[in-house]
């Protein structure tokens, strides 16, 4: 929100107020996404601190960044964060990612099982 400071921080570095209050948004939009799959519109409009009929320009406009990829369910009001870009990379990312990985392992193991199975049901049939 503006409280008419920001001229006095930015323009020194040649930086345009509205452009760096959008990539704010945006990054604000990711970080979000970082940390949940689902997001309810009124999440983002509480983060973005704008409104509900503003949700999506802010999802397209952080698709078109290039720093999210996700959908959205008009019906529901949610985002569903398919991959974004984190601000950082700390303790909780790598927890995330070994969660991650860890289920991956398993569901991997699983198909696994399941084509050796058949493998042996079919050598059997034989």
């Amino acid at each position: 929100q503006n409280n008419g400071g920001e001229d006095k921080v930015l323009k020194p570095f040649d930086l345009d107020v509205a452009a760096s209050e959008r990539y704010m948004k945006i990054l604000s939009l990711c970080s979000l996404a970082a940390e949940h799959e689902e997001i309810p519109y009124e999440t983002v409009v509480d983060t973005l601190q704008t409104e509900l009929g503003q949700v999506e320009s802010w999802v397209i406009a952080a698709v078109g960044s290039g720093l999210l990829e996700a959908k959205m369910d008009q019906l529901v009001q949610k985002v569903m964060v398919e991959r974004c870009v984190v601000r950082q990379f700390d303790m909780n990312q790598w927890k995330v990612l070994q969660n991650r990985l860890q289920a991956w392992k398993k569901n991997v193991g699983g198909v696994l099982d399941s084509l050796k199975q058949s493998q042996t049901i079919a050598a059997k049939a034989k």
